[in-house]
């Protein structure tokens, strides 16, 4: 009989990729803004949304054939702007503010993980509430006035694309934005309430000075005529916009991607200052 020591031996660990720490982060940070006030809002988004766009068309169908513009309706009103601010404030305000505040971003950082992925991961979660609270109300209004037979099916599915064409080029400039006043504080409330502050600022101001000197390109500043010009495109629906759609789609998408760099660039500042 002889005794020995015993021999321990360590399983090999597998070393995960940037693709599953990004989503790792992501995952995390889209269920961390499932709070009540973006839970709410989404659902306020929903109800406005589904509700408008029904009503309109069953009442457009007592005088004649519902056609894709009949969708298009929500997007004059302010209310549906108004709303979309509000998703942003709630799901993107605090996305980069709140891990500088609490300086929980060091603990990101400090992981094998580079700042892009970072940023990343918050862009993927914020977006995605904002394509839920752009896209989704509309797919849900189609899908009931497919249901309730008020619509045929071409002009269901022009409307769908309409919807999905719409929402998601709002939801890159509404993304892009949240981001970037995001990374410019420490502080949520701050970031919120300058989401509102821009866009109004753009949209007081673009229609007062494009109504003073008759610029055509001073209403290209204003992202919601932006996006009323995309929706315009989208669905087929002819004049009414200062803008051409396609020339606001990519001003829209331009922005959102360059609104994206700068939180990037601004990030990368603050990682230098917290070291």
């Amino acid at each position: 009989m002889s005794i020995s020591a015993p021999r321990y031996a360590a399983g090999p660990s597998a070393r995960t990729g940037p693709a599953s720490r990004i989503l790792a982060i992501a995952s995390r940070e889209f269920f961390r803004r499932a709070r009540a006030a973006t839970l709410l809002s989404v659902a306020l988004t929903f109800f406005v949304v589904v509700t408008s766009v029904v009503v309109t068309v069953i009442f457009a169908s007592f005088l004649r054939a519902p056609t894709a513009g009949d969708f298009e309706s929500v997007y004059e009103s302010p209310v549906w702007p108004f709303l979309m601010l509000i998703v942003a404030a709630s799901a993107g305000a605090g996305s980069l503010a709140e891990d500088v505040g609490d300086r929980s971003i060091s603990l990101y950082l400090s992981r094998p993980i580079r700042l892009v992925d970072y940023v990343s991961a918050k862009t993927i979660a914020c977006g995605s509430w904002l394509v839920i609270a752009t896209v989704g109300p509309g797919l849900t209004a189609v899908a009931v006035t497919g249901a309730l037979g008020y619509a045929s099916a071409s002009v269901l599915l022009a409307a769908l694309l309409g919807f999905v064409a719409t929402g998601f080029v709002a939801a890159i400039f509404f993304t892009g934005l949240a981001l970037a006043l995001s990374s410019l504080t420490n502080r949520a409330l701050y970031s919120g309430v300058a989401i509102f502050g821009v866009i109004l600022v753009l949209y007081i101001g673009g229609s007062v000075v494009a109504g003073i000197t008759g610029n055509i390109y001073v209403p290209y500043a204003n992202p919601i005529e932006n996006i009323r010009s995309v929706a315009h495109g989208a669905f087929g629906v002819s004049g009414g916009t200062a803008t051409d759609p396609a020339s606001s789609a990519l001003t829209l998408v331009g922005s959102g991607v360059v609104l994206w760099v700068f939180a990037l660039w601004r990030m990368r500042r603050v990682e230098v200052v917290s070291e």
